[in-house]
């Protein structure tokens, strides 16, 4: 491949799976038949060792030691990736061709109920730590939060949670000047649809690929279709 090859590095969402990356091998495949340069970075906290609690601060500065030597980058992220990748994005433009998120996270949310959630999900998640010992009662207080992936992080990753919920990237978004392609499964419950609109409507460049009948899990149940999606962002 020419050094003029656009180079795909995906970033993988939070994950309960104990090799996320491996979730890829089959838009690597499909990606690696269109003969496109691409590879899935193994996260701190998931992959690779994460000994004390992050933050977006922590992620970025980690991205940028892998990253900033990378030509002709096209950065993608899935869900809590996407986060990162917006995040990347805005805070270092000259070092991002492309972007391309899939079902991302970090938007602020507009919903009574999923206000309602995270704040219950901080309560409970402190009640949970202070007010009783028993692994039971603990689980039981953060299954009501609504929040699985809490439920069973380990202390670092929750504590990791807390602090990467808190960065929201609404105010990012008009800073991104590079062609950004959002791909969205139409019944997504978790990243709704309408965050996907408000990733078009305050991205200058951003254009909206809809999935009908995919939900979050869009790349794994619908590979073919956000391949297609990919090479089209691309070019290829």
């Amino acid at each position: 491949m020419s050094s003029t090859t656009p180079k795909v590095v995906i970033l993988h969402g939070w994950s309960r799976e104990t090799a996320p990356s491996r979730q890829w091998q089959s838009v690597i495949e499909l990606l690696h038949k269109a003969s496109i340069d691409v590879s899935v970075l193994k996260l701190p906290g998931f992959e690779l060792p994460l000994t004390k609690a992050w933050g977006m601060d922590e992620y970025m500065s980690w991205l940028v030691k892998r990253l900033s030597n990378k030509k002709n980058l096209v950065l993608l992220g899935h869900s809590f990736g996407g986060h990162l990748a917006i995040t990347y994005a805005a805070r270092y433009p000259t070092q991002v061709q492309k972007l391309i998120l899939i079902a991302s996270a970090g938007l602020r949310s507009h919903s009574l109920f999923q206000r309602c959630k995270r704040q219950g999900f901080y309560i409970l998640a402190k009640l949970g730590r202070l007010l009783t010992t028993s692994p039971g009662l603990r689980r039981g207080l953060y299954r009501l939060a609504g929040e699985r992936d809490y439920l069973e992080a380990n202390l670092v990753m929750r504590e990791t949670m807390q602090r990467v919920v808190t960065h929201e990237v609404d105010d990012l978004l008009q800073s991104i000047s590079i062609p950004t392609t959002i791909i969205w499964g139409e019944v997504d419950a978790i990243t709704p649809l309408a965050f996907a609109r408000r990733l078009v409507a305050g991205i200058p460049q951003a254009r909206l690929r809809l999935v009908p009948g995919a939900k979050h899990g869009v790349p794994f149940t619908h590979t073919d279709q956000v391949v297609q999606y990919i090479c089209e962002a691309i070019d290829v």
